[in-house]
């Protein structure tokens, strides 16, 4: 690509995400094209220990002023292809090691938006550009988010804050989406039917938010699948988030389930993830525990890992630094990407492709507080990820997925769906 795509002017304003929370939203505009991305942004409850703060030491309020007054003046002139050079300058413009001045949501805001507006001037899909050449490509397979706690949603819902599926038999990108799509109905009318009380209420993601324990959310979510199995002949697996550092008692040394009233040490917690392998044959496992327990991740994937995979995400943050050590450990067998938690494209690709050099599969992710922002849908082609964590209904959610059925569509013969499978026991 040496066709030049000179960087003319860089925009900033506030808008608003899915939970109706303040958010920046970046234009950037060359000679003959532009690119605007609205950054999403992870509930407080979630957001994990080591990823970049989202706004820095200037918050929300002063986002837009550091576009505009620092970041505009430096790129403009330059070239929007060169996106590695782009996002080192907004790197030393921030002057830290973490983007702690200025913030992940700041920086990968601009960052997205000069890869949208190279693309643009190229006359090329997003994923084409961030994929470097290559010809190609695989879909991420969807993670549905079906039932939900936690940090998103309110009221007595189950510890976890995701209970999940994944469609294992689908063929297509679209058949995927649809057999989620069809569980999240199903669960609704089980829990209608289990609990006279429930009346359709929703999380963050638009999960359903019921009053269960965790263990009832998976019965509820089993049958829901049994339910679209027996209609379209699918095979379906669960899989959970359980966002671990939210339920991690430092003093006691312990994972407190409020729902269960009681505590567990890490063996107990270790042994309690892997009943729920044997029970209700988990295919995935995020956030087990705490985000500094590299150790009690590399146990739980000594058992189960043949079988199911074993993910992190707070625990590595899109951090090369931290995916080495959980290397080094042999601590997990996937990883979360979200461009955000590191701050820019370039940074997060570095991690991606360290990962996947290992053996570590990828999956790319949205935030609890999204925007239709559709640039993880191509981010997810262009890098080869296996999964693609977005949700399952609303306008935020669905805009992802969707742009992945029209890559789909364009890529027709050359399009398959990533290869998620795993040696069973």
């Amino acid at each position: 690509m040496t066709k030049k795509c000179t960087i003319r002017k860089v925009l900033a304003r506030e808008v608003f995400d899915s939970r109706g929370v303040p958010t920046l939203e970046v234009d950037v505009v060359t000679d003959n094209g532009y690119g605007r991305n609205a950054a999403p942004f992870g509930a407080p409850g979630s957001r994990g220990e080591y990823e970049a703060s989202a706004y820095g030491s200037v918050g929300i309020s002063g986002a837009m002023n550091v576009v505009l007054s620092e970041i505009a003046p430096r790129l403009v002139g330059m070239d929007a292809s060169e996106l590695a050079t782009c996002d080192e300058t907004i790197s030393e413009i921030d002057g830290t090691t973490n983007f702690s001045r200025i913030g992940g949501n700041v920086s990968s805001a601009v960052s997205i938006a000069i890869a949208r507006a190279a693309a643009d001037s190229l006359r090329v899909p997003l994923y084409r550009f961030l994929a470097s050449g290559m010809d190609s490509f695989s879909l991420p397979f969807p993670l549905g988010n079906i039932i939900g706690g936690g940090a998103h949603a309110t009221g007595p819902t189950p510890d976890m804050q995701e209970h999940l599926v994944l469609p294992v038999s689908a063929k297509s990108l679209k058949e995927a989406v649809s057999l989620n799509i069809m569980v999240h109905s199903e669960a609704g009318k089980l829990l209608a039917k289990r609990d006279a009380n429930f009346c359709g209420g929703s999380d963050d993601e638009r999960s359903w938010a019921a009053d269960l324990n965790d263990r009832e959310a998976f019965e509820v979510l089993a049958e829901a699948c049994d339910i679209v199995a027996k209609e379209t002949g699918a095979k379906l697996r669960l899989g959970l988030d359980l966002a671990a550092d939210r339920i991690w008692d430092v003093r006691a040394k312990q994972y407190l389930y409020a729902r269960e009233g009681k505590g567990r040490s890490t063996d107990e917690q270790i042994d309690y993830m892997e009943s729920l392998v044997r029970d209700f044959s988990l295919y995935y496992i995020k956030d087990a525990f705490n985000s500094n327990d590299y150790l009690a991740f590399a146990e739980l994937r000594k058992r189960v890992g043949r079988s199911c995979f074993v993910c992190g995400d707070d625990l590595l943050a899109t951090n090369v630094k931290r995916t080495r050590e959980a290397v080094k450990q042999s601590s997990v067998n996937s990883m979360i990407i979200k461009v955000n938690q590191i701050g820019t494209v370039t940074d997060a690709r570095k991690t991606n492709d360290f990962a996947q050099s290992q053996g570590i599969r990828t999956i790319i992710s949205h935030r609890s507080g999204e925007t239709e922002d559709d640039t993880i849908a191509h981010i997810g082609v262009a890098w080869n990820c296996a999964m693609i964590k977005t949700g399952v209904l609303g306008g935020e959610r669905l805009a992802k997925l969707n742009e992945l059925i029209r890559i789909e569509e364009y890529l027709r013969e050359n399009a398959k769906l990533a290869d998620i499978s795993l040696e069973v026991k």
